[in-house]
């Protein structure tokens, strides 16, 4: 019989570590969105703010920001109601895997095969609405970036018209671009949880951990 302090037997590494980097890119995903989803409430007060800014700081840092700000602010303004609801869902699907994954780590004595398709289930969501959540950064990074291009621009280093205006061309793409390879890197990382706590291999040996606490609780 196993004494009520023994300590509940771990999971296989690699599912450890597989629910370890759920448990932190969730927190950090979910975060995030939520924050942003707080922000877009707020937007109007937001672009207030940023408009006095504009017209009494004398900084040439603060405008540069400021300037910047309000192009966000403009390139997110008609996608405010869709926004607000992939984040929030966002949000949400990750506070469940981030949940599923702690226990996953921490089980407590409980059973873990509900706790198995919870975070699967929850991780291809977060994956699909991080998806659709980069889609939609990619069009205000493509906003963002011409306003960046004017700023750089009166930098020495691309005082040349014609290094100038290579900039203006490029930057938006490059812009877009990070914002896309960003979702592609969060999005594909949760795909990839998502499906590997689908698989038979880890259904098996979650199983097999179940019954040796099935077994535990019956002696």
């Amino acid at each position: 019989m196993t004494s009520p302090g023994a300590p509940t037997p771990l999971l296989p590494r690699r599912i450890r570590f597989a629910a370890a980097v759920c448990l932190v890119l969730a927190a950090l995903t979910g975060f995030s969105a939520l924050r942003e989803t707080l922000e877009l409430g707020h937007l109007g007060e937001l672009r207030d703010e940023v408009s006095n800014l504009s017209r009494f700081s004398r900084d040439p840092d603060v405008l540069v920001a400021a300037h910047i700000s309000e192009a966000q602010i403009a390139a997110l303004e008609p996608m405010r109601e869709s926004r607000s609801l992939v984040l929030g869902a966002l949000s949400v699907a990750c506070s469940f895997a981030f949940v599923a994954a702690g226990r996953l780590l921490r089980p407590g004595g409980l059973p873990l095969e509900r706790m198995r398709r919870v975070l699967s289930v929850s991780a291809i969501l977060a994956a699909l609405l991080r998806t659709i959540d980069g889609a939609q950064w990619a069009v205000v990074a493509r906003r963002i970036g011409p306003v960046m291009a004017d700023h750089l621009s009166t930098l020495p280093a691309f005082q040349n018209p014609q290094a100038a205006a290579q900039l203006k061309a490029m930057l938006p793409g490059l812009a877009a671009a990070f914002a896309m390879g960003m979702t592609a890197l969060i999005a594909g990382t949760f795909a990839l949880i998502g499906q590997y706590f689908r698989s038979e291999s880890v259904r098996q040996a979650i199983t097999a951990q179940d019954g040796e606490l099935a077994v535990e609780e019956e002696d």
